[in-house]
């Protein structure tokens, strides 16, 4: 019981007491109380009726959002985004008849992290139609870079996974496409082709649905500049 309900319910206490103590005083000319009184009194408690108000943390469970995917095969799926519960608080306005909660009323709710969908992809593609076979297929947005310090956190030349930066290397989210896979990169339109690659680098900025494709010079990089793609999971 919390601070509020022991004040309340002191309160309540105090006014049987004193009703109990009245009576007896007329009657008998003392407030000393027989054992019946005090019987009495107990079971006044007991059968008390009270509101307490109170504060509780709950959990905001996380949606799960399944949407079709045209260049994923039939029976493949991908999580996109995990996705997370969020928190919240709830002050509810609580009853009690006897001890026993009868009913509950939320006053408010205060959100103290919001939850964030899962998203899950599921193929609806009947065979691949790009002369190889392929795992599973993933839009992008593309962006490029080079190998240079500047482009790699002051490392150059080298990847996350230790794979010597060249042309063939893109970095990826490993959540999406995992980190090691075998790729064969392509405009959506099909107008243009980066063509086999490994996913063996990651990237501060390429989270989701995007790639970074490796180019030797700042030139090719800036000629590039943002594409959309399809990655094929060899």
């Amino acid at each position: 019981m919390n601070f509020k309900k022991r004040a309340k319910l002191a309160l309540l206490v105090r006014g049987v007491i004193s009703g109990t103590a009245a009576a007896a005083l007329a009657l008998t000319g003392t407030a000393a109380m027989a054992v019946d009184d005090l019987t009495s009194v107990s079971s006044s408690i007991m059968s008390l009726s009270y509101v307490s108000t109170v504060t509780e943390t709950e959990t905001i469970p996380r949606d799960i959002i399944r949407r079709a995917n045209s260049g994923l095969p039939k029976g493949k799926t991908v999580t996109v985004q995990e996705g997370v519960d969020g928190i919240k608080e709830v002050e509810y306005e609580i009853v009690y008849d006897g001890g026993v909660e009868v009913s509950r009323k939320a006053l408010g709710t205060k959100i103290l992290a919001e939850s964030r969908d899962k998203i899950i992809e599921y193929g609806t593609a009947e065979a691949s139609s790009e002369g190889f076979e392929y795992k599973y297929v993933v839009e992008c947005l593309a962006t490029a870079y080079d190998p240079s310090p500047e482009e790699n956190g002051g490392y150059a030349g080298q990847s996350a996974t230790g794979v010597p930066l060249q042309k063939g290397v893109i970095a990826v989210d490993p959540k999406v496409i995992p980190l090691g896979s075998r790729v064969y990169v392509e405009a959506v339109d099909g107008s243009w082709s980066y063509g086999y690659a490994v996913a063996a680098d990651t990237g501060g900025a390429i989270k989701g649905n995007r790639v970074d494709l490796l180019f030797l010079t700042k030139s090719e990089c800036y000629q590039f500049g943002r594409r959309k793609c399809k990655v094929y999971v060899l």
